[in-house]
């Protein structure tokens, strides 16, 4: 597995980057995964660090997540942990699939824009006037799978993201899963008029 380690406003040293080797390693032998890459990413900013973790499984699965800590080590154990968390869930989930489910799903890319928030603008105008006028951060591109449910819920927990647009693989009707604020997910399905809640598993 291709392992990418970048530090950002510190100089990684040796120890650190065989810390985070092995523990990532051990934690993917675990459940028997191979990774088909990884980067990760340690940040110091304000005395404290952040860690950011993205691994690559095969069938197009990533797994993200974020970690901090005072120690570099702290925050991306804090990172690993989120990690194992969510391999656990991805791993119990995959023994109750079918192998035809482990397909690569069929999916489109569709333009995608970021917009400037006025809590992050310095301008106190911005959006207050004319809603169009606000600032385009960056164009690209969204890639919209056509997935089931509940493997759109199961891509959005490994994920290190609030929500998730798909296609409904029952009715190719665009739906979307996002994570409520009671801690559950919410699921959005306009073709079929309705708004469910799915409990969340440990």
């Amino acid at each position: 597995m291709n392992i990418k380690i970048i530090g950002k406003n510190i100089d990684l040293g040796k120890a650190f980057q065989e810390f985070s080797q092995n523990r990532l390693n051990e934690v993917l032998e675990k459940y028997s995964y191979n990774a088909v890459s990884s980067q990760i990413t340690l940040e110091k900013k304000f005395g404290s660090f952040k860690a950011k973790l993205k691994v690559n499984l095969k069938n197009k699965i990533e797994l993200d997540a974020t970690g901090r800590g005072k120690e570099a080590n702290v925050a991306f154990e804090d990172a690993i942990a989120h990690t194992e968390k969510r391999l656990r869930r991805y791993h119990r989930r995959m023994k109750n699939h079918r192998a035809s489910d482990l397909d690569e799903p069929f999916s489109t890319i569709e333009p995608m824009k970021i917009y400037e928030s006025a809590t992050n603008s310095p301008d106190p105008n911005i959006g207050s006037t004319d809603p169009e006028s606000l600032p385009v951060v960056a164009e690209l591109s969204y890639k919209v799978e056509e997935l089931t449910v509940e493997q759109a819920v199961m891509r959005l927990e490994l994920a290190d993201e609030n929500c998730l647009l798909f296609r409904n693989a029952s009715h190719s009707g665009l739906n979307l899963v996002y994570f409520r604020h009671d801690g559950n997910i919410g699921w959005i399905d306009p073709r079929g008029a309705r708004e469910n809640t799915i409990q969340r598993k440990e």
